[in-house]
C-alpha cells in the first residue's frame, strides 16, 4: 500500500522545501502542474515525485479540477490512500506512519493553522485549530484540504466541484453522506494549514506538541 499526495502546484520557490520535507516521509507526491509551474520537476530522477502536467485553469475554475484531472487521466490503485495537500502545507511528524497503519476506506484528520494571520494581502483565515471528532464536525467552512484521505476505490468515485472556492468542504461532506460508516478520525494527528505562509507559524511555545517546529524554508 501506498500513500499518494495529490497536490495543485504553483509556489515554485517551495519546491526544494516541499521535497526537504517530504522525501523521509515516504510517500508518493503529485504536483499537479501546468507547462509554467512544472519546470521545477523536468528532469527530476526522484521516484517518489510524480508530477502529471494538466491544462491551465481558466478563467474562474478553482484549483480542484487539477484533482478531477488527476482523478480521470492517471492510475488509481484501490487499495492506496490518496490525500490532497495546498503547495504550501505540511503534515506533522509521524502522520504518515500513523496513516499506514489504518485500514478504513476514509481518514480525517484534524489541522493546525498557525498563531499568527499575516497581513500579506492574501485571504485570511483564523488561527483556531480544527480539530475533528464527530461526523459533524465534517461539514463545508470546517474541513479542507489537508484533512482527508481517501481510498482509491473512493477515489474512483469522487470528483471536486471546479468552480466553487469551498470545493474542499463539499468534497468532505459527500465523504460523509454517502461513506459515512467507512469514515475514521484521527483527532489527534495534524496537517499544518499554510505551514509555509510567511508570518503564520511564529511561536513554537503555542504549538500542541512538543516535537513540533517552526518551518524552514530553503
Amino acid at each position: 500500500m501506498e500513500i499518494h499526495l495529490l497536490c495543485p502546484f504553483y509556489r515554485q520557490y517551495l519546491a526544494p522545501t516541499l521535497v526537504k520535507y517530504l522525501k523521509p516521509m515516504k510517500i508518493v507526491w503529485h504536483p499537479i502542474c501546468d507547462h509554467v509551474d512544472i519546470k521545477p520537476f523536468k528532469g527530476n530522477a526522484e521516484e517518489w515525485i510524480r508530477p502529471v502536467l494538466c491544462p491551465p485553469l481558466k478563467k474562474g475554475e478553482q484549483c480542484y479540477i487539477k484533482f478531477n484531472y488527476f482523478i480521470d487521466t492517471q492510475e488509481i490503485r484501490g487499495g492506496d490512500y490518496y490525500g490532497f495537500m495546498g503547495d504550501d502545507d505540511m503534515y506533522e511528524p509521524g502522520f504518515f506512519d500513523q496513516l499506514r497503519l489504518q485500514t478504513a476506506k476514509i481518514i480525517i484528520n484534524s489541522n493546525y493553522r498557525g498563531d499568527a494571520i499575516p497581513d500579506d494581502g492574501s485571504a485570511p483565515h483564523g488561527t483556531t485549530p480544527l480539530i475533528m471528532r464527530f461526523l459533524s464536525d465534517i461539514r463545508v467552512n470546517n474541513i479542507g484540504l489537508g484533512m482527508f484521505f481517501v481510498k482509491g476505490v473512493i477515489l474512483k468515485q469522487t470528483r471536486f466541484s471546479s468552480s466553487y472556492s469551498g470545493g474542499d468542504g463539499r468534497y468532505a461532506e459527500e465523504l460523509k453522506r454517502r461513506w459515512p460508516r467507512d469514515i475514521k478520525i484521527l483527532s489527534d494527528w495534524f496537517v499544518f494549514g499554510n505551514y509555509f505562509q510567511p508570518g503564520r507559524f511564529t511561536c513554537k511555545e503555542c504549538f500542541l506538541k512538543d516535537n513540533w517546529e517552526l518551518p524552514k524554508i530553503v
